[in-house]
């Protein structure tokens, strides 16, 4: 097949789409022959494939990637027919439902064409700062009002979010020690941003996660498998969006992957093992190295059966390694052979993201610039303040913005009312587990509250929107939203100052 080569133009599905002052237009797949007519009829007349039924030829098809597929429809009129068959492109749909008249290839290649349009969008977005702000640590905080209004349970509240200083409710994640790792996960990334940046990066770092997730999908969910600090990033992006997360697990690996940022102390001690069998199995089955072992191991050459692992002490380290230290990938700057994105997410998608852990610096910073506290002093610092009362105060935030999800079901036609950055800590913490984040919203809240980040369209109706789901926040909690998270709440006394 190396005598054919297949074209996409500028607007394939797996180029990079550059920022865009137009429409984009629908990608347009052609292909150039290398091979004259003759060449190719004779070819195919003495090669073995020409004796094999076509039944099983599509079998082996639908193994193949997009760009294998573009290559082999050249090679015959047989074997386009058997390319263009639905079961194939089925498979490589992020629907499995059709659509009027449409064939699975073309629903495809308009699914292709709006994650183009989408890529474009979030490419054109305007350019954010990349600097750090400095977060002015307040020394103490503001007690919210409250009222004796009767309380009516709703959900899985049966308490009003402002009667107690502690969540009135139980999550299935532990999201304070989440958030804590979250951010470290995060800070640790930011130093690599600009050089994860470039396209060519980006689709490498897509192609490995796609890899570790099909590892991930061929080993039962107790098997431990360690993915690196790019995999990690890239699945990140995932995870936020939940909709999109399930129905691609589905599409591609038939289940839904589960994750955690926290470990159990038995897989801290398996860690060292579990991250070279991830190392062993992903350049058996790929081809390719993984991840360069920590120069401070020895060698290990014992097989392991990937179903329990033997116990391994690091005498030259005081501890294990977290669980995404000492796992950079060198990335190569050439383009990536065969690239093909079968996720919903983009490119730009993953670059964008990126960006969320300076932006929620720059508005917790401000929104200390804003809130009435007592005792203000301004100091320089380049974190998130995720001390015990800071936590404490997040964690109610987020219970309150659950609160009015079940109070305010979209489905009755109310507006959903956008979370600030602070409640999006807590609001990512909890989806870092996402079989768990969608029991708890469906236990709590009644339905799956569904995660988009980054909405690109913004006008004077979706603005008045927010004004008057803002109020609706002030009316029943008595703070403003956008400063929420800086105030304690009531119980019987006057919260304790962390």
């Amino acid at each position: 097949m190396e005598h054919f080569t297949s074209s996409l133009e500028e607007n394939k599905a797996y180029s990079d789409v550059e920022p865009i002052e137009s429409k984009v237009s629908p990608p347009n797949i052609t292909w150039q022959h290398t091979w004259s007519f003759n060449e190719t009829e004779n070819a195919l007349t003495q090669s073995v494939f020409a004796r094999i039924p076509s039944e099983i030829m599509l079998r082996i098809f639908k193994l193949f990637s997009v760009p294998d597929l573009c290559n082999v429809s050249l090679v015959c009129r047989r074997f386009k027919m058997i390319v263009d068959q639905d079961e194939i492109w089925k498979l490589k749909c992020n629907s499995s439902k059709k659509i009027y008249s449409k064939s699975f290839k073309q629903i495809y290649l308009d699914w292709i064409y709006m994650k183009c349009l989408r890529n474009a969008k979030l490419r054109a977005m305007s350019d954010w700062s990349d600097s750090a702000c400095d977060i002015d640590l307040p020394p103490s905080y503001p007690i919210r009002p409250t009222d004796n209004q009767q309380f009516e349970a709703i959900g899985g509240f049966h308490q009003h979010p402002n009667s107690s200083s502690s969540m009135t409710i139980k999550l299935s994640v532990d999201i304070e020690k989440t958030a804590r790792e979250l951010i470290k996960l995060l800070e640790k990334a930011l130093k690599f941003q600009r050089q994860w940046q470039q396209p060519s990066i980006v689709k490498h770092m897509i192609t490995r996660y796609y890899r570790f997730m099909q590892l991930k999908a061929s080993y039962p969910s107790n098997i431990l498998l360690v993915p690196t600090l790019d995999i990690e990033i890239v699945w990140q992006t995932h995870l936020l969006r939940p909709a999109m997360y399930q129905a691609d697990c589905l599409r591609l690996f038939r289940r839904v992957i589960d994750h955690s940022l926290l470990i159990t102390d038995i897989e801290k001690f398996l860690k060292d093992q579990a991250f070279r069998d991830t190392c062993q199995l992903y350049e058996q089955q790929f081809g390719q190295q993984y991840c360069p072992l920590p120069s401070t191991y020895t060698k290990n050459n014992a097989t392991s059966n990937f179903h329990h692992y033997p116990l391994y002490i690091d005498t030259n380290t005081n501890s294990t390694y977290s669980y995404w230290d000492k796992t950079h990938f060198e990335f190569s700057s050439e383009q990536p052979n065969d690239y093909e994105n079968p996720f919903s997410f983009t490119e730009g998608n993953l670059i964008t993201d990126g960006k969320w852990l300076d932006l929620c610096k720059q508005f917790m910073s401000k929104a200390l610039k804003t809130a009435p506290l007592d005792d203000y002093h301004r100091t320089w610092s380049s974190g998130i303040d995720l001390e015990p009362g800071a936590i404490n105060r997040l964690k109610k935030s987020y219970e309150r913005f659950l609160y009015i999800a079940a109070k305010y079901p979209l489905k009755d036609g109310h507006e959903f009312i956008r979370p600030t950055y602070a409640i999006d800590i807590m609001w990512h913490s909890h989806m870092q587990e996402p079989l768990n984040y969608v029991a708890d919203c469906v236990r709590i809240v009644g339905y799956v509250i569904y995660h988009s980040p980054w909405p690109i369209n913004k006008d004077d109706t979706k603005n008045k929107t927010c004004i008057q789901a803002n109020k609706l926040w002030k009316d029943e909690f008595k703070v403003d939203l956008m400063i929420d998270h800086l105030f304690n709440t009531i119980d019987d006394k006057l919260d304790e100052v962390f």
